[in-house]
């Protein structure tokens, strides 16, 4: 079969898609990518951006939409013109990338992945009337995008039960849910794994508590988790933390692209520096591996994507303490396998966190419910059973 694969930052969530796909050696694949973002792939690749002629004004908001839509159709039409047509389109719906794809290959299957939709915040809760109103306005636009993927859409999917009921009621009966999957092999335990950070070399042996997203931000609870943990170290004199994190804005309303709160952390959070390592974005195998030496991972996020890094902690067999809201509930129970949590309340975080370190049968239990959690509903075989099933009708 044929498939286009149209993604942003791809491969995202996609990758495992992709793999399988490339794998089975009798599909023909063009991926289809934001300049900046893709990588060497042994396929076809298109690369689209917002043009930006020289001496004229690159648009801009909504123009900006349809201009990235019209550069991936010019690349795309001459193989239409020589007679080559998808049978499946898989769209990232966000930026508009996907914007003319029904009027180029109008027989293609399209499935759109949708992520998240943004609603806005509630009106009686403004304090900063212009920023309320950009808010909502940014909403809109970037909403108003996934209601036309959504509207050429044959299918549609989000990764949970929760992503999927932030979209409008109207269109939720025809959105599935379907995670991308775990990689429960990466992902699993092992009791002899090591990982070296600086001069450090850190193994299963000892008291580490870890921490991973993509930025240092209030939306994946980076404050908290800083002054948790430098009240946590005051208490164990032996405890490292491993922050796995980018030091930018990803997520925060009016913050992405801006530096994010490290340098706040170090001037406002008495934590221990020598026992504190950032450790950035790790590759892949790195970051299973101080999964798999974690004696504890940090999970605290505002009610939002449910990152992957919570899911192959607990593929890793790495005990969870994480934020107990909506997104967060639809995968952890309370003491069965994970730890739950308010994610601002600094002394309840530390009183847990220094429970789930005393208490060698709760790791125990925890670890392996959580482990046994993903594999019941986050294995990588059955999630791409279930999305080639949407993708092929």
């Amino acid at each position: 079969m044929r498939y286009l694969m149209i993604h942003d930052a791809f491969p995202g969530q996609f990758i495992h898609l992709f793999r399988h796909l490339h794998r089975a050696g009798d599909n023909e694949i063009i991926v289809a990518a934001r300049k900046g973002s893709t990588l060497k792939l042994p396929v076809k690749q298109i690369v689209y951006e917002v043009p930006n002629k020289e001496g004229e004004e690159p648009p801009r908001g909504p123009l900006a939409v349809a201009a990235l839509g019209h550069d991936l159709y010019n690349k795309l039409k001459p193989l239409a013109d020589e007679g080559w047509q998808p049978d499946c389109i898989l769209v990232h719906a966000s930026r508009g990338a996907s914007y003319f794809m029904r009027e180029l290959f109008p027989k293609a299957r399209i499935t759109a992945f949708l992520e998240w939709y943004y609603n806005d915040p509630p009106a009686g809760s403004v304090s900063n009337a212009r920023a309320f109103y950009q808010q909502c306005a940014n909403n809109s636009a970037g909403n108003a995008v996934l209601a036309r993927d959504f509207d050429q859409s044959d299918a549609a999917y989000a990764p949970t039960q929760f992503q999927k009921s932030q979209f409008p009621r109207r269109w939720q009966p025809a959105i599935e849910v379907c995670h991308e999957g775990i990689d429960t092999t990466l992902y699993s335990a092992d009791p002899a794994a090591t990982l070296t950070l600086g001069d450090t070399v850190f193994d299963g042996s000892m008291e580490v508590v870890t921490y991973a997203a993509r930025g240092m931000e209030k939306t994946r609870g980076f404050p908290q988790f800083m002054m948790a943990i430098a009240e946590l170290q005051k208490q164990r004199p032996n405890c490292h933390v491993i922050i796995a994190a980018k030091d930018r804005i990803c997520y925060d309303p009016g913050g992405r692209g801006k530096k994010g709160l490290k340098k706040w952390a170090e001037t406002k959070v008495d934590y221990d520096p020598d026992r504190t390592h950032f450790a950035g974005l790790l590759p892949e195998r790195e970051f299973a591996r101080m999964l798999q030496i974690s004696s504890l991972h940090v999970y605290l996020s505002n009610p939002f994507v449910l990152s992957w890094s919570v899911l192959n902690a607990m593929s890793a067999g790495a005990p969870v303490l994480a934020s107990d809201n909506a997104p967060v509930r639809e995968v952890i129970k309370d003491g069965e396998n994970g730890l739950m949590v308010d994610p601002n309340n600094i002394t309840l975080i530390t009183k847990r966190m220094t429970e789930a370190l005393d208490d060698n049968d709760l790791h125990a239990k925890l670890s392996e419910s959580a482990r046994q959690t993903i594999l019941d509903r986050f294995k990588l075989e059955d999630t791409l059973r279930a999305q080639l099933a949407l993708l092929r009708g």
